[in-house]
């Protein structure tokens, strides 16, 4: 028998790949969203009936009604479902229920688990196993989310409300562990007991991998295997060299050198994200040359350092990159191959907590940036703190030694960025927020000149 599943936000980047996973198996969807994009116009192209704004009627005839972190208990179809009796699954139960019957490969931590999982998925599906997946971000070549009947289940485990806990696994890796989204979290040590609590869960520890080079990590004793730059790490990274636009290092684990290893991706921390998943297939028993070939045709996940364009001898990039280590990351790979053009940043602070929480280390985020223009923080449903503010930030910047950073507010942007840059920069749009469609606007602004 067919289900209806109603998605209160079914336009969010988890929330469309789970719809379009149950439209790939038959059931009908439906879905709200606040405004239309590009993913609720592919889910409607689909199959999927979606409404712009929420209303009560939109769960009519709905057998389960989804919900994320985000949607408020004061929603008017979340409030209709309870009053319908309606179940309502957050959105972290739908997949759990999805994945049974699969070996699940689930990838966290702090940074790094969107592209992770893209590189574990495209190896799987390079290999022919046929996997289903959902990630937090489109896979370019695929999408965010795909079914399949093989037996294997590649997913993001999100750690930003704990809901990470909830997911059977067969395998797993553990990329990084820093603290963030102190505003659920609250305290550095209730973090790490969920790290440690989800090490414990994954079935299979030959299939689990993490990061030796995390001291956070090491000092939960993981078991599995281990992998990093480390000499100490069970998996160890070997002659990492940048090569233009892409990446060459070697590997050695249990015994067994890997050379040459290359990937099309930029950055010692993509260098890590990679090795953890050509150890995890090495014990997924995928042969040497499949694992390769699947990292070295990696074709990129949108939003992950992704390039928008070029005008006027400018080229354009866009990245997710909204706290100071994943910040930090890009940049010095970005200024490795700039080949001295100036590297500019525009970036909007993410969630008014992080920005408190962070301030400090956004002092030193910057370093590989040459220019650093900021605008307003993306609230991101938040209420404002008092002295939290994108000047504020400003100032802690400057104060830590780095003078070239400005302030533009973000409907000015495009128009200021295509009168501020000149032929020959680099300009990074940063953020997790509407940022990303700065430069497409600049793009079509320098177009116009």
């Amino acid at each position: 028998m067919q289900k209806h599943y109603h998605f209160i936000g079914i336009g969010g980047i988890g929330m469309s790949g789970l719809a379009r996973i149950l439209l790939r198996k038959g059931e009908k969807v439906s879905g709200s969203d606040l405004k239309r994009s590009a993913l609720v116009d592919d889910l409607k192209r689909e199959g999927a009936l979606v409404s712009i704004g929420h209303s009560a009627k939109n769960i009519k005839g709905s057998h389960a009604v989804i919900y994320s972190t985000d949607i408020a208990k004061e929603n008017v179809e979340y409030r209709k479902a309870e009053e319908k009796s309606i179940p309502l699954l957050h959105r972290s139960e739908l997949l759990a229920q999805m994945m049974g019957g699969y070996a699940p490969l689930l990838v966290t931590g702090t940074h790094g688990k969107t592209t992770t999982a893209s590189l574990l998925a495209h190896m799987l599906l390079e290999a022919g196993l046929d996997p289903s997946f959902s990630i937090g971000g489109h896979l370019i070549g695929h999408q965010n989310a795909r079914y399949g009947t093989g037996l294997y289940f590649a997913a993001e485990a999100d750690e930003s409300d704990g809901t990470f806990l909830n997911y059977p696994s067969f395998g797993a890796i553990i990329t990084n562990l820093e603290p963030d989204h102190m505003d659920y979290w609250k305290e550095e040590s209730k973090i790490l007991k969920a790290f440690q609590r989800f090490s414990s869960q994954v079935g299979s520890k030959k299939h689990l991998f993490w990061c030796y080079d995390d001291l956070r990590l090491r000092s939960l004793k993981i078991k599995g295997s281990s992998f990093g730059f480390d000499e100490k790490a069970d998996l160890v990274i070997n002659n990492f060299r940048q090569v233009e636009w892409g990446v060459i290092f070697d590997i050695s684990f249990e015994g067994k050198k890997y050379q040459e290893v290359e990937i099309p991706l930029i950055g010692a921390h993509n260098v890590m994200n990679s090795s953890s998943v050509f150890g995890l297939g090495l014990k997924l028993d995928i042969s040497e040359n499949v694992i390769r070939s699947g990292l070295k045709s990696f074709k990129g996940v949108g939003r992950r350092f992704e390039k928008k364009g070029e005008c006027q001898g400018i080229v354009i990039y866009d990245d997710y990159a909204h706290h100071p280590t994943e910040i930090f990351s890009t940049l010095r790979a970005m200024k490795s191959i700039a080949h001295g053009k100036r590297i500019v940043v525009a970036f909007q602070p993410h969630r008014y907590s992080r920005t408190k929480y962070c301030m400090n280390d956004f002092a030193d985020a910057f370093e590989y940036a040459d220019e650093v223009i900021l605008t307003e923080i993306y609230a991101a449903q938040e209420s404002p703190l008092y002295g939290i503010t994108a000047e504020a930030l400003l100032e802690r910047i400057q104060e830590g030694g780095f003078e070239p950073v400005s302030y533009v507010e973000r409907k000015k942007l495009p128009h200021y960025l295509s009168k501020f840059l000149k032929k020959g920069d680099l300009l990074v749009t940063m953020g997790a927020g509407d940022i990303t469609f700065v430069g497409p606007a600049v793009l079509e602004a320098l177009e116009k000149q």
